[in-house]
């Protein structure tokens, strides 16, 4: 009985001792086989890249803007609108300057009648000098009379060259007019995508104010700003893989095309000044421009939907020495 006793207490205790090595073991394990998929994933997907998210679609944006005053009558297009390089996108009230039109050109046809009349003076003070002169040879006249036709052909010659200058001058400020009216219809300078509309028809614009903010979606790229520390392992012509946010995860392929001349700190609002005796280290982001590849990034109407400002993951591909 007593035997029967302690072989149940020893087969107990090596249930014990077994399940405490479980306990331990298995654990164990589960911490050894995630540090050795995360050293796979490490080895397999992050080494070699250099990656940040702090990045986004970008692209050059054109403001269709007015340049000069004018009341807006007609809005040729609305956000989301596709417009064609020269297309009509707005007209100004041109009112005023047809009726300031009107008044350069009867001023412009009264100078030019001037100028035939002024032409007729010369003619015939030229003439008075003439009689003058050879009346003064016979001494006819006096030297006061003679001086006197004189003055009066200079003045003559005077008041031609001053209508002929105003002719110009008319011409002048009637050009300056048309431009003017030329001015009143304003086009897109580039093909693109309306991407925001400033104004309404019946507002007043002033001169450069926005009117409409067009993007060539046709001609994107991406910004990355990178950690200054990171930089000197990438270089213009470096691979990367583009991972957009609103596409699902959906990769792009790229290319390193430009190194930023400057951190984008300089360009903020206010520039920090570090000359301060309280200052903080603090590790700048340089912004680095990269190209999508639209051969090797799917069909051109994948690449069709992406948009400016976009949120994107880099990883660029580079060779650690």
């Amino acid at each position: 009985m007593v035997d029967e006793r302690n072989e149940a207490a020893a087969a107990g205790t090596e249930k014990r001792s077994l399940h405490r090595r479980k306990r331990v073991i298995i654990p164990v394990a589960i911490l050894i086989l995630v540090a050795a998929l995360v050293a796979v994933y490490w080895y397999a997907y992050m080494r070699g890249y250099v990656s940040t998210d702090d990045a986004y679609v970008d692209g050059d944006a054109t403001t269709i803007s007015a340049k000069m005053l004018g009341r807006v009558t007609l809005l040729n297009a609305a956000e989301g609108d596709s417009v064609k390089q020269g297309q009509i996108l707005v007209r100004l009230d041109e009112s005023d300057l047809r009726a300031q039109e009107a008044q350069a050109q009867a001023a412009l046809a009264y100078v030019r009648e001037t100028v035939p009349v002024a032409k007729i003076n010369i003619d015939r003070a030229q003439e008075d000098f003439d009689r003058a002169s050879s009346q003064f040879k016979s001494k006819v006249v006096t030297k006061e009379q003679f001086d006197h036709a004189a003055k009066a052909l200079e003045a003559a010659r005077a008041q031609y060259k001053v209508a002929l200058s105003q002719v110009e001058a008319s011409k002048a400020q009637l050009a300056v007019i048309e431009t003017q009216l030329g001015n009143t219809t304003i086009t897109a300078t580039q093909s693109g995508v309306v991407a925001r509309k400033w104004i309404v028809p019946g507002d007043i614009v002033q001169p450069g104010q926005p009117i409409f903010t067009l993007y060539d979606l046709g001609n994107l790229w991406v910004t990355a700003n990178f950690e200054e520390t990171k930089l000197g392992v990438i270089h213009p012509g470096d691979s990367v893989r583009v991972k957009v946010d609103a596409l699902g995860g959906r990769e792009f392929a790229g290319t390193v095309t430009l190194l930023g001349a400057a951190a984008a700190s300089r360009f903020s609002l206010i520039p920090p000044n570090n000359a301060s005796g309280n200052f903080t280290k603090v590790t700048q982001r340089i912004p680095v421009k990269i190209a999508i590849d639209a051969g090797r990034s799917g069909s051109t109407g994948e690449r069709l939907l992406l948009v400016p400002g976009m949120s994107v993951e880099v990883k660029v591909r580079v060779e650690r020495k």
